[in-house]
């Protein structure tokens, strides 16, 4: 009888993701919204470094240069082999990959949906919360749920990272904020933060009221409020604060380690959105290029949680918690200031010189 409930909760969970997705009520735009955009940023890598550019289809191109040609299809890039791709995909695997040649991955657990109870223990082993998300085959946050707390809230997760693969990853939540790494041919050559919100201290108000006086220009100006949530309190938490905490004056308090308050705790994009390279200290770059390395991957952004990018994982905490083999480059630059991204005609000529 619990099965049958639990298959009747699943059908329920995918009529309503087909009805979300028809409507398109997440409002979120996702690499395949962008081919515009792609096309436009490689036309004015090709001028950069003289390649000639072709539409073969409005999301197809080909570039030319020195007899030389390359074939781009929106985001992807004619690197990899398709057993790498497939590797890359492969959350359980590229963990235990990277975990046996020394790199640091998150505590983690797999299992199916039908057996979601056997991993209550292992959330109630990390009661400041854990994330679940389907264990192959994913980008862009589909069917990944955070700040989980309770066993509804772990039963809920399993059946939307079901909705995309039958075999599921629980892990712990990770302080710290979300960092890629861009590697090519075994060189980092990029970094990039998703950044959250940040509030100054005055040395006399309290992070609450920091909150409310922020939400109030916020709302002044019809701009998505902060809310106190998990994410707010688990930020908080591990920098040391509370809301009734007094910062600094001049002390900056990171308030959000997720910067895309509307979607919650569901199905959390990493929208990456400040250049970092210049903080990267050596064992991280040495982790992202070791990373590369064991997958044999020519080019792939290498996804990392810590609370320091200045330091290494052992003494931050922090893990490697995702691989991209099909990095988009959309997230390494300003469309509205720049042409293009800073490594794009290095990842170019790198294609040519295959």
């Amino acid at each position: 009888m619990g099965r049958q409930v639990l298959r009747v909760e699943r059908l329920i969970a995918r009529i309503r993701k087909i009805w979300d997705e028809k409507r398109n009520s997440s409002g979120q735009t996702y690499v395949h919204h962008r081919v515009s955009e792609y096309q436009g940023m490689w036309k004015n890598v090709a001028i950069k470094i003289g390649a000639r550019f072709t539409v073969l289809t409005d999301a197809i191109w080909e570039l030319e240069l020195d007899g030389k040609t390359t074939r781009i299809l929106n985001d992807k890039l004619e690197f990899d082999n398709p057993v790498t791709l497939e590797i890359a995909g492969m959350k359980p695997l590229v963990y235990q990959l990277f975990a046996e040649r020394g790199l640091r991955v998150p505590e983690y657990r797999t299992y199916q949906l039908d057996d979601w109870e056997q991993t209550i223990q292992f959330l109630k082993r990390h009661p400041k919360g854990c994330v679940v998300k389907p264990a192959n085959g994913t980008s862009s946050g589909h069917g990944v749920t955070t700040h989980i707390q309770t066993v509804s809230e772990l039963k809920a997760a399993s059946i939307l990272a079901s909705l995309y693969c039958p075999d599921l990853l629980i892990e712990p939540m990770i302080p710290g904020e979300c960092y890629r790494l861009l590697v090519l041919d075994g060189t980092l050559i990029h970094a990039v933060r998703r950044k959250g919100a940040t509030l100054v201290g005055d040395g006399v108000s309290t992070i609450a009221s920091l909150l409310r006086a922020e939400n109030a220009i916020r709302s002044s100006r019809g701009d998505q409020c902060l809310d106190i949530d998990r994410d707010c309190l688990f930020t908080l938490d591990y920098q040391g604060f509370l809301l009734d905490s007094v910062p600094l004056q001049g002390q900056a308090v990171l308030v959000k380690s997720v910067n895309d308050p509307r979607r919650k705790r569901i199905e959390v994009r990493t929208v990456y959105n400040e250049a970092v390279t210049h903080l990267i200290c050596d064992s991280l770059r040495d982790d992202a290029e070791a990373a590369a390395r064991i997958l044999n991957s020519r080019l792939v952004g290498v996804d990392f949680i810590t609370v320091d990018p200045a330091v290494p994982l052992e003494k931050s905490g922090g893990v490697i918690n995702e691989v991209n083999t099909t990095p988009g480059l959309h997230h390494h630059y300003d469309a509205d200031r720049e042409p293009y991204p800073e490594p794009a005609p290095r990842i170019l000529q790198s294609l040519f010189s295959r």
